[in-house]
């Protein structure tokens, strides 16, 4: 099963990417939501969700992880870090607009509004709503603290009779 870079399928409709015909897929009965973990926002919805009472089971995997990798290896996990996704049991995959709609539909009170979202005439304000939740996450989102590196020896600021090594515990050895 392989799916195109950014995770949407050429002719179909924003966000949306199946691995076979809609007539031979099961219903949906799981979903698993990536969302990025260094978002304020991501976290408190995520939170939100994972308090809801569900139709379908409900899995929440933080975007771009080592578990999302392992059980989605075709997915563009730069793109999962950068926009909601959503995927079903079957493979499905959805983002951005549909994402949201989808997870919505998954929750036992929010089902009928995922309905009226996921119509025409609906989808225009999940898509303002996703815009509006973008530039939240944008002015919100914590870039992850970059790793420490050990200076080179012929950098001024090194201090070669200084070494730092961290196993069980830290020792300074000289």
């Amino acid at each position: 099963m392989a799916f195109p870079k950014g995770n949407i399928a050429p002719g179909r409709s924003e966000g949306t990417a199946r691995r076979d015909t809609p007539a031979t897929l099961p219903p949906v009965r799981r979903i698993t939501i990536l969302s990025d973990p260094d978002c304020p926002l991501c976290r408190a919805l995520s939170g939100w969700i994972a308090g809801q009472p569900t139709l379908i089971a409900v899995d929440l995997i933080p975007a771009g992880s080592p578990r999302a990798r392992n059980r989605y290896p075709h997915l563009d996990h730069a793109a999962t870090v950068r926009e909601i996704t959503v995927v079903g049991g079957s493979g499905e995959v959805w983002t951005g607009a549909a994402a949201w709609v989808t997870v919505l539909w998954a929750l036992r009170t929010y089902r009928k509004l995922a309905f009226r979202l996921g119509t025409p005439a609906g989808m225009p304000l999940a898509r303002a709503a996703v815009l509006a939740a973008a530039r939240i996450r944008t002015v919100t989102r914590q870039e992850p603290e970059p790793a420490l590196r050990a200076l080179p020896a012929d950098d001024p600021f090194h201090e070669g009779w200084t070494v730092v090594a961290c196993d069980e515990q830290c020792e300074i050895e000289h």
